[in-house]
């Protein structure tokens, strides 16, 4: 378990009101059509619900329905999600994805890979995604901390065994030996598959896991892939086993819920206000020590050439 000490409610609320002020740019993965055929909302709603940040401070950029990348990030963070596809696909969209999460780091902006996306940075590093050998995970899944994964602030006051969501066939099988970023480190593991959160350099962090589903969202996915869970001996053919499996999703919900908007918590807190705070104090810093009109105010990130 991790341990900090706690935040005076000064700091507390000095904390509450910047994190109102937070953007992130989500870039969606998945085509909006899929979902609401299920009646399911937005992908970008999950993203809100599960940070807690309101709608309008997450702004979406759908690279799957043909939304054009951002040239620079008017945001403090990036999110990438999920996906019907898989992160090795030769389709215009996919290069440019992860053309565009190499230059966002460059841009030094805290970076948080779910699943497909989890996939596709890797990738974009020099790592290797491929059809998992196990198969396919759906449901709840048990993640195990490495060593790394116990040190890393993404993880602060959870155990070192939790279950998530989890939604995936493909998965990360090799990781690069180096990347320009920084070491890529496994940091957390499941019965099995390996990487299923990673570290890239200091600023990028990734999970194999859906920490922004629901126990509602992940009964549609079931219902509406019932044929292949069937056929892969995920549940029974009868409705009762279907029955029966959604019913253990909403058993657990309040549990995985709960760790999962720990982490996502963690990771607002520890990498994307961290770096907002550090950019505010440099920022004061500059100005208190430069002439009024100084250019040291923060301006958009650049991302540099992204198609």
């Amino acid at each position: 378990m991790h341990h900090h000490r706690a935040a005076s409610s000064a700091v507390v609320g000095d904390r509450c009101r910047t994190r109102d002020r937070i953007r992130l740019l989500f870039v969606d993965a998945q085509e909006a059509a899929p979902l609401a055929a299920m009646r399911l909302t937005s992908y970008s709603q999950w993203i809100a619900q599960a940070t807690g940040l309101a709608p309008e401070q997450i702004v979406t950029v759908n690279v799957a329905d043909g939304d054009p990348l951002p040239a620079t990030i008017d945001a403090d963070a990036v999110i990438g999600g999920g996906s019907g596809h898989s992160s090795y696909e030769s389709l215009p969209w996919i290069a440019r994805t992860k053309e565009f999460f190499l230059a966002a780091a460059r841009s030094g902006v805290p970076e948080l890979h779910i699943c497909w996306s989890h996939q596709a940075r890797t990738e974009s590093v020099g790592g290797r995604s491929a059809l998992g050998a196990h198969g396919r995970r759906f449901g709840v899944d048990t993640v195990r901390l490495t060593a790394a994964g116990r040190r890393d602030p993404l993880f602060t006051g959870l155990p070192d065994e939790f279950d998530l969501f989890t939604s995936h066939a493909d998965v990360v099988d090799r990781l690069p030996a180096s990347s320009a970023e920084g070491a890529v480190t496994e940091l957390a593991y499941s019965r099995f598959y390996r990487n299923e959160a990673l570290a890239i350099g200091p600023t990028v962090r990734t999970v194999q896991t859906h920490p922004e589903l629901t126990a509602t969202i992940t009964a549609a996915l079931a219902r509406n892939r019932r044929a292949a869970l069937v056929r892969e001996g995920q549940i029974g053919p009868d409705d009762a086993d279907l029955d029966a499996f959604v019913a253990g999703l909403y058993a657990r919900e309040a549990q995985v819920v709960a760790t999962s908007r720990r982490l996502l918590a963690n990771w607002l807190r520890y990498y994307v206000l961290a770096r907002r705070q550090a950019a505010s104090a440099g920022v004061r810093s500059a100005a208190a020590g430069q002439a009024a009109g100084s250019t040291a105010a923060a301006e958009p990130a650049a991302v540099g050439a992204v198609r």
